[in-house]
């Protein structure tokens, strides 16, 4: 296999079977949704009551029925709330999966890129690879609309609890373009570290999406949620702004980008890449299957994350995951008072025409 359909494949292999590790890590999914569900909460506790009725009609129920338990009320729409974030991640492979849209990837050129890989990002044009924003200005429109049936509703407030996360990873909006990766590096995802957390190799991409957060234990979520908060309260977040429009979601990613640039493979960080590079594509398929399912890595040995970077890299990881929180709540609640405000206005409409 040549290196570059090497490259192809396993960026397939991870978009396939682990969107959700182009983005955080179920753990942090749940955080960001559980800081989110705070801040409705405070803002809105109607609403925060209601929103289990938007996920009851939800065109995939049942992991949001087993989410709840047997709670009720408040609680239960909270568990829904958390569990929606989630979900895009564990419908892959179904009928509901996109892929694509787990992902808006700018380039990061090394020095030694090659020249077809400098002309090709210049041929997207400032575009990125994958479909995120697209995706997040969509469903955002039809969760905002009163005209939106209850299951499109509940779909779209899934897909923006998980993408709006996703956009707030930094090598979930990145790809780097080396002359050891003239393809990409498939977002981080072929390159491995030493996991400082558990002492196996792990793709660095993986790194960011675990960070220290591995429990989905919703006690774990919670105080995880709330000390988030405390750490990183909204006047901390210059970039905090109101909502603007569409173009909010492509800024927002960007913010991201530029943390990738500024310090993703920097402080020192070494990494390996996979030696196997000339498997054939079945062999391939295997390899990264078994790191998916069993925790297999593809390296038997990977250089260990610098001091600094293991720190730096908690700190960010714990921001962005805070500010995507205050961001998803944001627009919920804006969401919710457009509906508002266009069944308003379409009761006058009506009134008038008697």
């Amino acid at each position: 296999m040549s290196k570059r359909l090497f490259f192809l494949v396993v960026t397939l292999l991870f978009g396939t079977f682990t969107a959700g590790t182009q983005a955080w890590d179920h753990p942090a999914h749940m955080t960001t949704a559980a800081i989110a569900f705070i801040e409705i909460e405070k803002a809105n506790p109607e609403l925060a009551d209601a929103l289990e009725l938007v996920f009851m009609k939800h065109p995939d129920t049942s992991p949001f029925w087993v989410a709840a338990g047997d709670t009720r009320g408040r609680e239960r729409s909270r568990r829904m709330f958390i569990e929606g974030a989630r979900w895009a991640d564990d419908t892959k492979g179904t009928i509901h999966d996109r892929p694509t849209w787990h992902t808006a990837r700018w380039p990061i050129m090394t020095d030694d890129a090659p020249p077809e890989a400098k002309a090709a990002a210049e041929g997207r044009e400032g575009r990125p690879a994958g479909q995120a924003i697209e995706a997040l200005v969509m469903n955002y429109a039809m969760l905002s609309s009163a005209e939106t049936n209850n299951s499109e509703r509940a779909s779209a407030l899934t897909w923006l609890l998980h993408l709006v996360g996703d956009i707030h990873q930094p090598l979930h909006v990145s790809d780097q373009y080396s002359k050891a990766f003239p393809a990409g590096n498939g977002a981080g995802t072929l390159e491995y570290v030493m996991d400082p957390v558990n002492g196996i190799p792990m793709p660095l991409h993986l790194l960011w999406d675990s960070n220290i957060y591995r429990s989905t234990e919703l006690d774990d979520i919670d105080k995880v949620a709330i000390n988030l908060v405390k750490k990183f309260p909204r006047d901390k977040y210059p970039e905090l702004i109101g909502l603007e429009g569409p173009g909010d979601f492509e800024r927002w990613a960007r913010e991201s980008y530029q943390v990738a640039v500024d310090f993703a493979y920097g402080y020192g960080l070494e990494t390996v890449m996979d030696p196997d590079k000339d498997l054939d594509s079945d062999k391939a398929v295997k390899k990264m299957v078994a790191y998916i399912l069993y925790g297999k890595p593809a390296v038997d040995d990977a250089p260990a994350v610098p001091a600094e970077y293991w720190e730096k890299l908690q700190t960010t990881a714990q921001r962005r995951i805070t500010l995507a929180g205050y961001r998803i709540a944001a627009l919920v609640l804006a969401a919710a008072d457009q509906i508002n405000a266009e069944r308003s206005f379409t009761g006058i409409a009506l009134d008038t025409l008697d």
